[in-house]
């Protein structure tokens, strides 16, 4: 597990780590080959030692590599204000550190886990997008992130069991895993319930798009850069259908237009877990899509 001192704390939700001051040769040379930057989108209410095992394994693979995680909650799905504010930090470590645009030179990886992920990017690519005022940023000294920029200049996307659509079972599952005491569980998920029905029928009566349903089509968006991507899922989560997923993935090439568009579909593993059954196969998966991202297609 990676050390709690790995990452310096910017904010509630917002954990930075830098690389090590010095390299080996060897260890230099293979570093220009990675990101300069990584950033971690983690799981809704995630621990920091669960995310922290990726940040452990992205060190091993590219130790010159800058990493910004970045948590999320259940309240930050509600309280999108008070979230934007929290990512404060995340977008001024992206806006002075990022200093490239998006496609095969830029030298940013984003890895985004489940729905709580993709909320966050969301927010922090429309955090980039805005006025550079608004996060504490200044036009003169910061020229690539102007007002309308593109948002986050990644090179790559990465999509771990996400992004899904809301069903009762999967709100359910989903807002009362935290709980681990099932005298607790029960009563919440009869008010998560009572919530998805009354927010299911507003949005029949005054023709309201789901939640999910906004955030899955953002991702598919010209908001974001059609960058290559790699999606990983099994028909084993609860949480996300990978029906969800491959229509998702599908809509990418034809809507989005991102002409590499990558699927690992995992056997029997859980959510946000298929790194922990099949490590080997998931982060070559990742590597490959970083090595060729950077290859610029005739």
């Amino acid at each position: 597990m990676a050390s709690r001192s790995l990452f310096k704390q910017l904010s509630r939700s917002v954990y930075l780590a830098e690389p090590a001051s010095t390299l080996a040769n060897g260890a230099a040379d293979g570093a220009r080959k990675g990101p300069q930057m990584v950033l971690i989108l983690s799981w809704m209410d995630a621990q920091l030692k669960h995310v922290e095992k990726y940040a452990e394994t992205y060190r091993k693979l590219y130790p010159s590599s800058t990493l910004l995680v970045v948590r999320s909650n259940q309240r930050d799905f509600w309280q999108t204000a008070a979230f934007a504010k929290t990512l404060s930090p995340a977008v001024d470590v992206l806006r002075k550190g990022a200093t490239y645009p998006a496609g095969p030179s830029s030298r940013l990886l984003v890895h985004t886990f489940s729905n709580g992920g993709c909320l966050t990017l969301k927010q922090l690519n429309e955090l980039l997008r805005s006025s550079p005022s608004s996060a504490n940023g200044s036009a003169d000294s910061e020229p690539l992130l102007k007002k309308h920029s593109p948002g986050i200049p990644a090179r790559a996307f990465v999509f771990d069991s996400c992004p899904g659509l809301s069903t009762l079972s999967s709100t359910m599952a989903a807002f009362t895993a935290p709980i681990k005491s099932a005298f607790l569980r029960y009563p919440a998920m009869a008010v998560v319930a009572m919530v998805y029905g009354v927010l299911r029928l507003y949005g029949v009566i005054f023709r309201k798009t789901p939640v999910l349903q906004r955030l899955s089509d953002y991702l598919n968006s010209p908001a974001l850069p059609s960058v290559p991507r790699l999606y990983l899922y099994s028909p084993s989560d609860l949480l996300i259908r990978h029906t969800d997923v491959e229509k998702h993935t599908a809509l990418a090439r034809s809507v989005a237009g991102v002409q590499d568009v990558r699927l690992e579909k995992f056997e029997g593993t859980a959510h946000v877990a298929h790194a922990r059954k099949e490590g080997e196969r998931y982060w070559s998966a990742v590597q490959r899509l970083w090595e060729e991202s950077g290859v610029v297609k005739q």
